[in-house]
């Protein structure tokens, strides 16, 4: 399970969602593009989130809120 460094770390990598992104999604964490778009956005909404990188938590939920 990627923890919510790596996935801040891979979302700042790659913050558009291409088709690139989603086999890189699988080929780095095993995870359906599914999954791995919820794992984000829990740690976007947790104060461990919010503490490492508060912008990008910003970033994230207003684009999961459209």
């Amino acid at each position: 399970m990627p923890t919510v460094p790596d996935l801040f770390d891979f979302e700042n990598r790659h913050p558009r969602h291409t088709s690139r992104k989603e086999a890189a999604i699988v080929d780095e964490f095993g995870l359906s593009p599914a999954r791995y778009y919820q794992l984000l956005v829990h740690a976007a909404t947790s104060e461990e989130g919010v503490r490492i990188d508060p912008l990008l938590c910003g970033r994230i939920r207003r684009r999961s809120a459209a």
